[in-house]
């Protein structure tokens, strides 16, 4: 959202309580929200509350807390937790602000243990930020996770999430009669907007019931969103935070605020290395952060530093000195066949201030194909704490038949376009990184439009950057970059996600950056170490109640039908296919499902 990241508000006493009006719930009837801050976005958005109720009965009325200025009326909807649309209502009268009630024409009736979403649409509106760190409950009703919704633009189902905000949209619940006698209202414990800070700054939610461990080894780590504990600016900018994923472009501008919330729409919420006209004022002010490229990208939105990019390939491998030199610009090392790049990342660390922030670098096809471990090892283990590496499988003219490149390594050129590389990648880079004992983030580095400037390449489509990204996370990648440039085919930009040349990908990334956002808290946990079956690239790990398996086709076939070996221990009846809208049975330890493409991927999420 535009400016949550500034509206934590640690003076508000947010009070859950039970309101008893002949019989009714709602979530935040005795609350003081007196001091719940008005969010200077002005964008139409539509913002809502996920929940669920543990008893049947009727949904009445939808509440909102108005912001001063927000005009006159506003719709409110409530939705089925899939976005079906069950009752529509306009407010009128509204008071100049405060809480607002709007009576549905006739109410909806709530089945138990289903979730649904209340929202209103408006373009002003109060928020606080990491209010849902523990669900909020009133009697039988109980808010759920990725509680508080929004979705910008006209009218329509709010799904994304933003910090754990509460956007104060609220219901009024009259449960079904029992026999017994009217619900009364109970005390509830106050809290603070500003959570409970642990030692490293980043938040003590209250846990919900978690599973049991499996008897499962784990997936070597860098210890999750708590690595950015260690470095001041980032913890300081809530990369602690287990709701938050980095997900950013590579050298985009950004020179006027419509930029910024064009970027932000997509699902960004990072610029690696912005261009150098870049305003970091409007990326501040738009909630976004900074990995800057040169030191004047000094500024609040900054949380660490972008060493050279693809030294590995232009220096090489050693520590001749270096002239100063970029590519096309004369000889790099002294002497001119000499190899620099360690010397070029370690003038970069001089360079930058020593903040106490993040220092980053992306590397290619050096460290990929071209170097001794020894060599690659030293480029990623010696100048940063987080790394990428930037290899287009799906675009790249030359990496499926050049013998220094993908064949060099057994990638036959049958099997070299597929998202399965992309986790490839992943691999070598995890593989080098853990040679010295110690983890860092590694991040997904992915094509968006056609970055070769031969225009015979091939250009990637929405489903093969879903998949790229995806297999990436599948094979541990803790965050994402897009390369945002087309440098050949039919439209040359500098800007893809934002202009016409990004029309035919750009819902596919938006929707699939939402749902990584989402998926946030589940991907910041430590996996197991599980092969549900040879075929298939697949990652379990577990959150709260459930257990999450990430599916897709690996390397080589794994397309129709498969079936996925549950390790012991995980039981269930049905598996939910998130995103999708259906379940499919679990039968004699394994579950069954068909996948088209090998770019198609399912997340299951199994619930005993």
């Amino acid at each position: 959202m535009a400016a949550l990241v500034i509206l934590a508000s640690t003076m508000v006493v947010a009070g859950w309580a039970t309101t008893d009006r002949s019989g009714t719930y709602s979530f935040f009837g005795a609350t003081n929200v007196s001091h719940v801050p008005v969010d200077p976005d002005t964008n139409p958005v539509e913002l809502g509350l996920r929940f669920t109720s543990s008893r049947a009965g009727t949904l009445t009325a939808v509440r909102f807390l108005k912001a001063a200025g927000a005009g006159g009326s506003h719709p409110v909807t409530v939705w089925s937790a899939r976005g079906q649309k069950l009752a529509t209502a306009m407010s009128g009268n509204e008071s100049r602000s405060g809480w607002q009630e709007v009576t549905l024409p006739t109410p909806v009736r709530i089945e138990a243990g289903q979730v649904y979403v209340v929202s209103y649409h408006t373009s002003r509106y109060r928020a606080t930020q990491d209010y849902f760190e523990r669900p909020a409950k009133s009697g039988p009703l109980s808010s759920v996770d990725f509680a508080g919704v929004y979705k910008y633009g006209p009218t329509g189902f709010p799904s994304q999430t933003w910090k754990k905000s509460n956007y104060w949209v609220d219901v009024v619940f009259a449960p079904t009669a029992t026999g017994t006698s009217s619900p009364r209202p109970t005390a509830s414990p106050s809290r603070t907007t500003g959570p409970t800070a642990s030692p490293s700054g980043s938040p003590n939610p209250t846990p919900t019931r978690d599973l049991p461990p499996l008897a499962l080894p784990r997936v070597p780590w860098e210890g999750g969103p708590g690595y950015y504990g260690g470095y001041a600016p980032a913890r300081g900018a809530g990369w602690t935070d287990p709701a938050f994923f980095p997900i950013g472009v590579w050298q985009e501008s950004v020179v006027a605020r419509a930029d910024a919330e064009r970027d932000r729409s997509v699902g960004l919420n990072t610029y690696v290395a912005p261009t150098d006209n870049s305003d970091l004022g409007l990326v501040a002010a738009a909630g976004m952060h900074v990995i800057g490229g040169s030191p004047r990208q000094t500024g609040p939105a900054t949380v660490g530093w972008s060493l050279s990019d693809e030294v590995d390939m232009w220096g090489g491998p050693g520590s001749a000195a270096w002239t100063g030199n970029y590519p096309g610009r004369g000889a790099v090392c002294d002497p001119p066949d000499g190899r620099c790049g360690y010397t070029v990342q370690e003038a970069m660390l001089r360079r930058f201030p020593a903040d106490g922030g993040l220092r980053y670098a992306n590397y290619g096809k050096g460290v990929m194909f071209w170097e001794t471990d020894t060599e690659a090892s030293r480029f990623v283990n010696s100048y940063t704490n987080v790394v990428s590496n930037d290899i287009y499988w799906y675009t790249d003219p030359g990496v499926c038949n050049s013998p220094s490149e993908g064949p060099g390594i057994g990638v036959r050129p049958e099997d070299c376009r597929r998202a399965a590389n992309y986790g490839r990648t992943m691999d070598r880079m995890r593989q080098l990184d853990g040679l010295d004992g110690k983890r860092q983030p590694i991040y997904a580095f992915v094509e968006v439009g056609h970055p070769f400037s031969e225009n015979d390449a091939p250009t990637i489509t929405g489903d093969q950057i879903a998949g790229a990204v995806l297999n990436s996370l599948i094979h541990e990648a803790r965050g994402v970059l897009y390369f945002n440039h087309n440098f050949g085919g039919p439209c040359l930009s500098q800007h893809v996600l934002r202009d016409s040349c990004g029309a035919a990908v750009r819902p596919t990334v938006t929707e699939l950056n939402r749902r990584i956002s989402v998926l946030a808290p589940v991907l910041n946990t430590q996996s197991y170490q599980w092969r549900f079956n040879p075929s298939l690239d697949t990652m379990l790990k577990a959150h709260g109640d459930s257990y999450y398996v990430f599916a897709m086709p690996g390397r080589t076939g794994g397309t129709g039908t498969q079936r996925l070996t549950l390790p012991a221990g995980m039981s269930g009846s049905r598996a939910e296919v998130l995103f999708e809208n259906r379940t499919v049975p679990i039968s004699g330890g394994a579950l069954q499902d068909t996948f088209a493409r090998e770019s198609t991927y399912h997340i299951y999420k199994i619930t005993p």
